[in-house]
């Protein structure tokens, strides 16, 4: 028996990408209101379908998620990893999230395919300060300094630790 068939658990990976525009804003989706009174805002991405590398997953869930179309060579990374942990509908969801970066011109992000619930995110671009503020990150100056690294032209030379984050509740 494993802790997945005795419990219900969910245990994935998945690959995000950090889009960081002329503005030094990043791109955030989500806007849903938690139950904790914050408003959740994630980088946008997804989990790796079975078969997948980490950068064609990225790039697919770049394009389902935001419209654009990422040119695999010029996709850096993976650059960050950190786990996720959540309990959508009662069940412990463990995700390991790998990071990618993409310097963007600013465009107007559309969801184009996933999840249904991902129909209702709402775009926003954040300030750097702001990355990992709104999604349960526990350190979120880890993410706010590999982004201002990021944004500086540093490329780490091995993906760096962002340590952990949690779901506030959103919802049942």
């Amino acid at each position: 028996m494993s802790i997945e068939s005795e419990t219900g658990a969910v245990f994935r990976t998945a690959a995000r990408v950090l889009f960081l525009d002329q503005h030094d804003t990043v791109l955030h989706m989500g806007g849903d209101h938690c139950l904790d009174g914050v408003t959740r805002w994630i980088t946008p991405g997804g989990g790796v379908e079975v078969g997948e590398d980490l950068r064609a997953a990225a790039i697919r869930e770049a394009a389902e998620e935001t419209g654009y179309a990422i040119d695999p060579e010029a996709l850096a990374g993976p650059v960050a990893f950190g786990v996720f942990t959540a309990f959508p509908k009662g069940r412990l969801l463990v995700q390991k999230n790998w990071y990618f970066f993409h310097r963007v011109e600013r465009f107007e992000p559309r969801i184009t395919g996933g999840d249904a619930y991902e129909q209702r995110f709402a775009f926003a671009w954040l300030p750097v300060e702001q990355c990992g503020a709104a999604d349960g990150t526990i350190l979120p100056d880890r993410t706010v300094a590999l982004v201002k690294r990021l944004r500086d032209g540093d490329l780490p030379a091995e993906p760096v630790d962002l340590g952990g984050t949690y779901s506030p509740r959103w919802g049942r």
